[in-house]
């Protein structure tokens, strides 16, 4: 009966780890945009959900991508290696206006919705854009 136990309990803890074993498998769109814009950056784990794919490197920056595979939201506020979001991705207007209205500061997050971009800087301001670029709003 001791055996029994231990081996369904044995059979219950594998098939938890299994589940909770993170999925690294990302699809090429995904690993070409990482490669394009995070070099020396990989692929740590991939978690898709009903709406989107949440995609994490191993120096913990976050990338969400829609089901379309194009890319979404880019938070590069812990990551190790990269202090700010890749140039690459951020619009020359929005660059534009953090160059010339704030000064000394780097952009951590980038979000690019259908209508709308929003921004958080490094000293926690986030700006809110139009699918123009025209300044929305500014929150602290």
């Amino acid at each position: 009966m001791k055996k029994l136990i231990f081996a369904f309990i044995a059979i219950i803890c594998f098939g938890f780890s299994s589940a909770m074993a993170q999925n690294t498998n990302a699809n090429p769109a995904i690993t070409q945009f990482v490669t394009q814009h995070f070099p020396n950056a990989t692929v740590q784990m991939v978690m898709p959900d009903d709406d989107d794919i949440d995609v994490v490197l191993n120096d913990y920056t976050k990338i969400e991508f829609r089901r379309n595979n194009e890319w979404k939201k880019v938070d590069c506020e812990h990551s190790t290696t990269f202090t700010a979001v890749p140039a690459t991705l951020v619009p020359e207007q929005i660059t534009a206006y953090v160059t010339t209205n704030f000064p000394n500061t780097i952009i951590k997050k980038l979000e690019k919705n259908f209508r709308s971009w929003e921004i958080e800087l490094n000293n926690g301001l986030e700006l809110k854009f139009n699918s123009n670029f025209k300044i929305l709003e500014i929150d602290d």
